[in-house]
């Protein structure tokens, strides 16, 4: 598409009026290539140009901290978290004899239980669906939290791990080192061959993030595959749960090394944003609210800390 600029020059000579002025100027018609301008409307009369924030920007403040209660054992073994729209929050209990998802509202306060029959990871698909993977079961069920009732059973090529939610499309993090979508609205499913085994996934626009323990790395891939960078944590990291910000920045909790660091959206820039100091302790799961801008970060003991994202 091409945008024509008109152009009027004004001839010296016509100031004259003279009887003799044979032309009053000229016409020019210019083409050039239109340049497309992204604004967004921020209030009544004024044009907002959004603001990335880096990882040198991010300001987390810590709202609250609580337990998740204990199950059948003493212990708790919290893989993977999620967060409803309503700030109810979900949390997987992969400890063997608990197996188990817990709901509990953003002040911390106990729910309900959804039993189990595997141990498990979790994602949230609607108000009152959770996507869950029963990892040695090979099978991810999708569940009413209202009822606890099984809506519906999808079984897996391998044992499956990490899953994240996106519309009506689940991504599951499977130990065969793939990856595979499954698509709820047309029952199919497609499978994405990955450099490594990876247990936790993040998708942020048309890119997918993964973590390996295995080589302490994060990777940003195409849809595709195709390898757009690695970035190679600190030796006995063990880069676990993913998640990411509305810039693209990339939340990563490292389990042994018990911290939370961010990752820039290039994977180049990286900074250490949470150590144990702040209580950390075998960090395992995250997740970053988008709408709300929270982020969920919990101990595989079940203490969780709940941040303000800002900048």
């Amino acid at each position: 598409m091409s945008v024509f600029d008109i152009q009027f020059e004004l001839s010296p000579i016509l100031t004259k009026f003279d009887k003799y002025v044979k032309e009053l100027g000229k016409l020019e018609v210019k083409c050039s290539t239109l340049k497309k301008i992204l604004l967004r409307k921020e209030k009544q009369g004024q044009l907002f140009v959004p603001d990335f924030k880096t990882v040198d920007d991010i300001i987390l403040t810590n709202i609250r901290s609580f337990q998740t209660p204990k199950g059948t054992s003493k212990d708790t073994f919290i893989t993977d978290v999620d967060m409803f729209e309503d700030g109810r929050i979900v949390l997987a209990d992969d400890e063997r004899l608990n197996k188990r998802l817990v709901i509990m509202n953003q002040v911390g306060e106990y729910i309900k239980t959804v039993p189990l029959d595997d141990q498990c990871y979790d994602a949230v698909i609607d108000k009152d669906t959770v996507a869950t993977t029963l990892v040695f079961a090979k099978t991810v069920v999708i569940i009413d939290v209202n009822s606890s009732n099984v809506q519906r059973t999808i079984h897996t090529k391998d044992k499956c791990y990490g899953i994240l939610s996106k519309g009506k499309q689940l991504t599951v993090s499977l130990y065969n080192k793939t990856i595979q979508f499954f698509d709820l609205s047309r029952n199919t499913f497609s499978t994405l061959s990955i450099a490594e085994i990876s247990v936790h996934c993040s998708m942020f626009s048309d890119k997918l993030y993964y973590t390996t323990h295995n080589s302490d790395a994060v990777y940003s891939i195409t849809l595709r595959g195709e390898v757009r960078w690695k970035f190679n944590c600190q030796k006995s990291d063990y880069p676990a749960g993913i998640t990411n910000d509305a810039s693209g920045n990339i939340f990563v909790a490292c389990r042994d090394s018990n911290k939370l660091m961010v990752v820039g959206p290039d994977g180049k820039k990286s900074r250490i944003l949470l150590t144990t100091e702040d209580g950390l302790d075998q960090t395992k799961a995250i997740h970053y609210n988008h709408k709300s801008r929270m982020l969920l970060v919990c101990n595989l003991s079940g203490q969780c800390f709940l941040y303000k994202v800002t900048k």
